[in-house]
């Protein structure tokens, strides 16, 4: 069966990383959409998102990244997806996704939802908070996967790399 994740990556973090390696474990194939997110500023231009997030994909085999360009269950279609992939980091996520599922159902019969509850390790990372602490200078590195992490913070990247 084909999965699609969809979500902003606004940047990618540790837990979207998370996500995508266990889904890649249950699905014969995953698609990685980037979806515009209407009430957020983006941060980051949806071509660099793509480019990390391919980076942040190699190593899976089964795994393509795409943007999405309209609604995310049209897209999925298209791909051939039987199934969306959501992830809850805690107990305030679930309002808001279950929601989601449902609009996605109604707009595509037969369209499920599968919700992976997001590793506890990970429940306080959000891309929000990312680009907060990039907004006051401060490290990112345990919250983003190497990749994310020399692209937007280059200089302390090359220290910790010089450090080892």
């Amino acid at each position: 069966m084909i999965a699609c994740y969809a979500g902003s990556f606004d940047p990618p973090t540790l837990g979207h990383e998370d996500i995508i390696a266990r889904s890649a474990k249950l699905f014969e194939k995953v698609v990685v959409l980037i979806s515009a997110n209407p009430a957020k500023k983006g941060f980051l231009e949806e071509e660099e998102r793509l480019r990390l997030l391919e980076e942040i994909c190699a190593p899976f085999d089964n795994v393509i990244v795409k943007i999405c360009p309209g609604l995310t269950v049209e897209t999925a279609r298209e791909y051939g997806a039987g199934v969306l992939v959501r992830s809850m980091r805690n107990a305030a996520d679930y309002e808001g996704e279950v929601s989601l599922a449902w609009v996605n159902g109604l707009l595509e019969d037969g369209m499920d939802t599968l919700f992976l509850p997001g590793d506890p390790a990970y429940s306080y990372i959000s891309s929000t908070a990312v680009r907060d602490l990039l907004r006051f200078g401060q490290s990112i590195a345990a919250l983003v996967p190497q990749p994310v992490f020399q692209a937007l913070q280059p200089e302390l990247a090359a220290e910790s790399e010089a450090a080892k």
